[in-house]
């Protein structure tokens, strides 16, 4: 019976993905449709043999994203004492991007990152991969928040039009901020762990205790300073990609407002309410890049290309895992449990 309610749990969970997906996305085929001069042609105009190369540039931008951002896996996985080499890593990252981008989720790669860690590391990794994982992930988010803000502040503040989409950025800092506080203070940790001992059974708040436990060996300035360098050239590479996607497309747009609009855009991608991010993402890219003369069917165009990019580069993790799945399995990761 519970197998059955666990697959009811999973048909209904997907039928609402598919549901947010094909919602926003009928609603951005609509306003390209709707606009007074749309042709179809004007999809061949996009293309050009000019616009090839930007393409390139972009697919060298991701990849240059990709090396920056396992090394900040790594990182963080060594303060959880997981030691792994960074060659090895990078196969179990490529592996991770090859299965957030083709299977109908986008965290699915990451379970993946872990699964892969734990196999090669036993069972003791398992929550390592996790936080360290978890933590990755958050922190890009954060840092690509950063970059909104930022560019708001040098370039947005004083145009009453741009200046409103700061504050969703302002939130989700603040946010973000809070969050990172409660994973990593220690009275703030005890506090929270005090007050989920009454919500939770006593073995679920163990779970947590030792989850926030974790999370406070990230308590390192040196590590912050590192992973916020990293996180600083990753996102903006990626960033890049986007830039470069409308350059391919004819799109002559300030880079200043990529920075502005697709860490908005990247947010909303992140959230597991939709197939792949499908559907939110480009509605409101469509939406935020009108706002800068950009016609729909280019925003969402640029936001097809970038996924298309992505998904390109992924191959490769395909191909590591038809080779054999976990890469280097007779690898083991050194996992030392002695706090540092």
């Amino acid at each position: 019976m519970s197998k059955v309610n666990g697959r009811l749990k999973s048909v209904l969970i997907f039928c609402l993905k598919l549901v947010v997906t094909a919602v926003p996305a009928y609603f951005v085929s609509r306003n390209i449709v709707k606009a007074p001069d749309w042709s179809v042609d004007d999809l061949y105009r996009l293309f050009s043999a000019h616009s090839v190369w930007p393409l390139f540039v972009a697919l060298l931008c991701l990849g240059l994203s990709n090396f920056t951002a396992c090394l900040q896996w790594k990182l963080l996985l060594e303060k959880q004492n997981v030691k792994m080499g960074y060659g090895h890593l990078l196969k179990l990252y490529y592996v991770g991007l090859f299965f957030n981008n083709f299977m109908p989720g986008n965290v699915g790669g990451d379970a993946k990152k872990v699964y892969d860690i734990r196999m090669q590391g036993g069972q003791d990794t398992v929550g390592a991969g996790l936080t360290a994982t978890f933590f990755d992930r958050l922190f890009g988010l954060f840092f690509i928040t950063l970059f909104a803000l930022a560019m708001g502040l040098m370039f947005f503040m004083h145009d009453e039009a741009q200046r409103s989409f700061m504050w969703p950025s302002v939130w989700i800092f603040i946010g973000f901020c809070a969050l990172f506080a409660a994973l990593c203070s220690r009275r703030l940790g005890r506090l929270l762990c005090k007050v989920l001992a009454k919500v939770f059974p006593k073995k679920i708040n163990e779970r947590l205790i030792h989850m926030f436990e974790r999370f406070q060996q990230f308590r390192s300035a040196k590590l912050w300073m590192l992973i916020s360098g990293l996180s600083a050239v990753t996102q903006s590479l990626r960033i890049f990609v986007h830039y470069f996607c409308g350059i391919a497309v004819g799109v002559d747009l300030s880079i200043s407002w990529y920075f502005y609009y697709i860490p908005l855009v990247a947010i909303v991608s992140a959230l597991p309410i939709s197939i792949g991010g499908f559907g939110p993402r480009e509605l409101l890219a469509q939406s935020l890049f009108a706002r800068a003369g950009v016609p729909g069917l280019e925003s969402v165009v640029i936001q097809l290309l970038a996924y298309f990019v992505s998904l390109v580069l992924s191959l490769f993790g395909a191909f590591v895992f038809l080779l054999g799945g976990s890469p280097v399995a007779n690898t083991p990761a050194k996992v030392n449990d002695e706090p540092k």
